[in-house]
């Protein structure tokens, strides 16, 4: 579970894309347009379906999740599980066990970073077009990033961006091992109201909920 929060985080990265593409301008271009208009949306909502699929292992399966996020805090709900972030503590609910672990959050060691949500493709890549087409009223692009770190445990990511509405529809991550990670968004909405309170864990609404209080 802790690899596949770090892989939604990383490939719903709504804002921020590869500023430093390489020889491809139009990518650039594309990119950075995209980028600025994610960065001015003060909170987001993105409804989202995560797929997984080894063809070694003969393995496919699917997920529906939903990312919120407002400035540095989040909550993310998959696969039985939901990740609250203020900015400060950092709550795992597990629901078939009815526990929470709370720990502290450290943008810097945690595995979970909302600037990974939002910074993943800043830097180090490489990017180019490698296809565009026309899906009814649509101008569609996929955009082809390849990581310049050869040492990190996926080769390729392909971003698939709807240049007419200026969004991100699909995150396809190739991992060296054979593995396919497939997000593709169903649903965003910009700046809705979120109170506060929706990036913190209320124990008292869970009975006979298990705390493990992993803070110093």
């Amino acid at each position: 579970m802790k690899n596949l929060i770090i892989y939604i985080c990383c490939a719903l990265s709504l804002q921020a894309f590869a500023q430093k593409s390489g020889p491809d301008k139009n990518a650039d271009k594309l990119l950075s347009t995209i980028s600025k208009r994610y960065k001015a949306f003060k909170t987001m909502k993105a409804d989202f379906v995560y797929a997984i699929e080894s063809k070694a292992e003969k393995f496919q399966e699917k997920q529906k999740g939903t990312l919120l996020v407002k400035g540095n805090k989040f909550k993310l709900d998959i696969a039985g599980q939901t990740i609250i972030c203020d900015n400060a503590t950092l709550w795992t609910y597990t629901k078939e066990v009815n526990e929470v672990q709370i720990s502290n959050y450290n943008p810097k060691e945690n595995a979970i970073r909302i600037d990974d949500i939002f910074t993943m493709y800043n830097k180090g890549f490489i990017s180019r077009i490698v296809e565009e087409k026309k899906e009814g009223n649509r101008e569609i692009a996929v955009v082809e990033l390849t990581p310049t770190n050869k040492k990190k445990n996926y080769f390729k990511i392909k971003i698939t961006i709807d240049k007419t509405n200026q969004t991100l529809i699909k995150s396809i991550v190739y991992d060296k091992n054979g593995t396919i990670h497939t997000y593709t968004i169903t649903n965003q909405v910009p700046n809705l109201k979120l109170d506060d309170k929706t990036f913190t864990f209320n124990a008292s609404k869970y009975p006979n909920i298990e705390v493990i209080d992993l803070r110093n």
